[in-house]
């Protein structure tokens, strides 16, 4: 059955394969029936083109009239409006937002469908009754409910939709590293069913509230770099090293430039060769006594943490521990989009509870920077509220080993060990987004 939007070429391969995409996700997101392309092709078009139109009425293929309604509903919302603000000319936003919607549609459809075979069977005892009404009126207010049905159907899924679309750009915003700085290569398009679950889990949503409040990560973090003559130029600068001259001051009269030169008046690129950094390592306490807003603050400033590693290009390892260290997750520099969602999903699924032992977790940290080979200085960022006796001696020759620094965010308490240890020290006694901008400057 053919779509209704003006313009769209519904057997171009492309426009079927992007309508294939949207059908695919919600196939993954559990719905079973079958699900017409063309109808999937509209919604994603309705929500990817500036300025989507519906075609004439009397180009309605025949039996398309139900699908041109409920485009024609979906066009008229201010909801829909509201929704194309996070979906217009992205072309992984309107795949995944046009996706929940298709799969809420289904759902509100279900629902009205199960409401009306109940309301069906209580009147059935009263047909006998109504027989003065003639059988045309009955079909027509039959199909008037329907339509309305229909139209309360695409309001409810569209309202649905437009709650979760902020959470789906950010997680796209983190995982592409828009907020880091740095552009992008990869699609996240075949990962959008996994971005669809993790945008229905509450802890994600919290966790993308918190990092909001926070101001622009990109102007209070920059690589670090060092004048270098064969690095990368960044502009000009004056002075004698005849290794950056301009070429331009070549063209002036050798007197002219060799009294330049004394003079240390010359042109020159001024070149910069950026610093190579190991992993960032962030270690975060889930004992019992982290549990509420403090695991909560801790995995935001993790998230921080993960997008100033996105910025000096370096891998973001993390790792929870109690009284044994958990499992390790590590994400490249140049990582995939799987690779940051399975990180986004370790983050929401631990849960707080069990005992503190911050000298294993932090040898275990030093161990993986060896194991993984990192050739440059790293950074192990230990978050926690415990006040444990620490090994010094044996955490101090695994970080020297290691050539790790190690910041340490006391939240809510001191340990004087742990401060003896640490290249810096940060006690947190506000959980708030300035202490949480303290430890990504750290």
């Amino acid at each position: 059955m053919p779509g209704v939007l003006k313009n769209i070429d519904y057997t171009d391969p492309f426009t079927r394969y992007k309508g294939q995409k949207v059908v695919d996700i919600v196939k993954r997101l559990g719905y079973k029936n079958d699900i017409a392309l063309d109808l999937a092709i509209d919604i994603h078009y309705a929500l990817y083109l500036p300025f989507p139109e519906l075609i004439n009425l009397d180009q309605i293929p025949l039996g398309s009239e139900k699908h041109y309604f409920l485009m024609k509903s979906l066009l008229s919302l201010d909801e829909t409006k509201r929704l194309r603000l996070y979906t217009v000319a992205d072309s992984f936003a309107s795949v995944a937002v046009g996706a929940l919607l298709l799969m809420y549609l289904f759902e509100e459809l279900d629902r009205q469908r199960v409401e009306s075979e109940k309301n069906m069977e209580g009147t059935r005892g009263k047909d006998m009754k109504s027989s003065s009404i003639s059988s045309s009126e009955d079909s027509k207010q039959i199909e008037n409910q329907n339509l309305q049905s229909l139209q309360e159907s695409v309001h409810q899924a569209v309202k649905k939709t437009l709650e979760n679309a902020e959470t789906i750009k950010e997680v796209e915003h983190l995982v592409y590293g828009y907020r880091a700085g740095i552009g992008h290569t990869l699609s996240l398009d075949d990962d959008a069913a996994s971005v669809l679950k993790l945008v229905k889990n509450t802890d994600i949503k919290n966790l993308l509230e918190w990092l909001s409040r926070i101001p622009n990560i990109t102007s209070l973090i920059k690589r670090r770099k060092t004048r270098f003559s064969r690095g990368e130029i960044e502009g000009f600068i004056m002075g004698s090293d005849l290794e950056r001259l301009v070429p331009t001051e070549l063209a002036y009269p050798d007197i002219y430039f060799y009294a330049k030169l004394a003079d240390n008046r010359l042109l020159l690129y001024d070149k910069y060769l950026y610093m190579s950094l190991g992993p960032l390592y962030v270690l975060i306490d889930k004992s019992g006594s982290m549990e509420g807003d403090k695991i909560k603050w801790a995995k935001a400033t993790a998230l921080a943490l993960f997008l100033r590693s996105r910025i000096e290009r370096r891998p973001f390892y993390i790792r929870f521990f109690d009284s044994e260290p958990f499992s390790l997750i590590r994400v490249k520099a140049n990582a995939k989009p799987s690779e940051v969602l399975k990180m986004l999903e370790y983050l929401a699924r631990v849960r707080s509870g069990g005992g503190t032992d911050i000298s294993k977790a932090v040898i275990t940290a030093c161990n993986d920077i060896v194991k993984h080979g990192a050739k440059d200085v790293s950074d192990i960022v230990l978050i926690t509220d415990g006040e444990d006796r620490i090994a010094r001696s044996l955490v101090k020759r695994s970080l020297n080993q290691a050539e790790a620094r190690l910041v340490s965010v006391m939240i809510m308490g001191d340990n004087d060990d742990l401060k003896k240890v640490s290249d810096k020290y940060f006690r947190v006694m506000k959980l708030s987004e300035k202490e949480m901008l303290t430890v990504i400057e750290a």
